[in-house]
């Protein structure tokens, strides 16, 4: 399939490509993250036991869909041994945070921690950066891009505000983050600029966020304006926009071929060459020529050129002897 039919035949439903599972194991996978650190840093099982239970059970269905698709992935794989070995340490990642209500061992729910580096994998997945990713029409990785970045900047958002909301007047002054939605701003504008200066965090946990958010964030809205461009690029081919969208490249070759064997054959200058060839590449030519002017003159036919070589060939032989 050519590109740009990659580009524009995708009949799917305009939904199809946001509600995968993919898609659902980011989600949940920075929802569980930060459950865990919403229970933690809010100490709920002293303060708000009845909040407490509904994030316990919530949780225990976010590990419940991360157990079936490890045994979907177990049961689909090949070698058992290399699928234990590689995902042995993901599953620490697994352990539920009811286990915050027995507090010789709250600590071990930190282990959800782990599974960042499930929220990496997913997300590079997605956006076509891993060896086992799939390639995906140009509309498809926008939409991925679109979509894990929204993620990320959310739970960033919400993140930072569980650390901040907490930090003392005197330390931040003018500068706090106290709300929700101040929380989702500063995420969005750390993201793409590196922050405004009218809300900055002081916690350590607020400035680990912050300093994820800047290093993704540049990184993700890079990768977005390359796709942009390669969208329009392919767009512009595909209805003529680029002044050679109606040469592709098998027709490419077949000319610098032909132009070749008219150079060959004395038919071109070497200036003529030159500027035949870089019309053929490039759509541009000096003087306001093309290619296909100086293509249109009758070159030598092939049988013929190969039977003047042979006898040229030929004569030379005789005369050495």
């Amino acid at each position: 399939m050519s590109e740009e039919a990659d580009v524009v035949e995708d009949n799917t439903f305009w939904w199809s490509n946001w509600v995968r599972v993919e898609n659902l194991e980011l989600i949940f996978s920075l929802v569980s993250i930060g459950i865990v650190i919403f229970v933690i840093q809010e100490d709920l099982v002293n303060t708000n036991p009845t909040l407490f239970w509904i994030l316990a059970f919530l949780d225990l269905a976010l590990v419940g869909f991360f157990v079936a698709e490890l045994s979907k992935d177990l049961s689909n794989t090949e070698d058992r041994s290399e699928w234990w070995r590689a995902q042995s340490w993901g599953m620490l990642g697994l352990t539920p945070v009811i286990l915050a209500a027995i507090p010789e061992i709250s600590v071990i729910v930190l282990f959800r921690l782990v599974h960042l580096s499930k929220v990496y994998f997913l997300a590079t997945n997605l956006l076509g950066l891993q060896e086992t990713s799939e390639e995906s029409p140009v509309q498809v990785q926008i939409q991925h891009l679109i979509f894990v970045v929204t993620a990320i900047g959310f739970a960033g958002g919400f993140i930072a505000y569980l650390f901040e909301q907490h930090a003392s007047p005197t330390e931040c002054g003018d500068t706090c983050i106290d709300t929700l939605p101040q929380a989702m701003w500063w995420a969005i504008t750390t993201a793409t600029t590196v922050g405004y200066g009218d809300y900055a965090p002081v916690t350590p946990g607020g400035r680990v966020v912050a300093i994820f958010l800047m290093f993704t964030g540049i990184a993700l809205y890079g990768l977005l304006t390359a796709t942009l461009s390669q969208l329009i690029w392919a767009k512009g081919r595909k209805y003529g926009k680029n002044e050679r969208g109606d040469v592709d490249s098998n027709e490419m070759i077949e000319r610098l071929e032909r132009l070749a064997d008219m150079r060959r054959d004395g038919w071109l200058t070497a200036t003529e060459f030159h500027d035949a060839k870089k019309s053929v590449l490039t759509g541009k030519m000096p003087g306001g020529n093309k290619a296909r002017d100086i293509e249109s003159r009758s070159p030598i036919p092939r049988d013929e050129r190969k039977a003047r070589r042979e006898a040229a060939r030929a004569g030379f032989l005789n005369e050495e002897e």
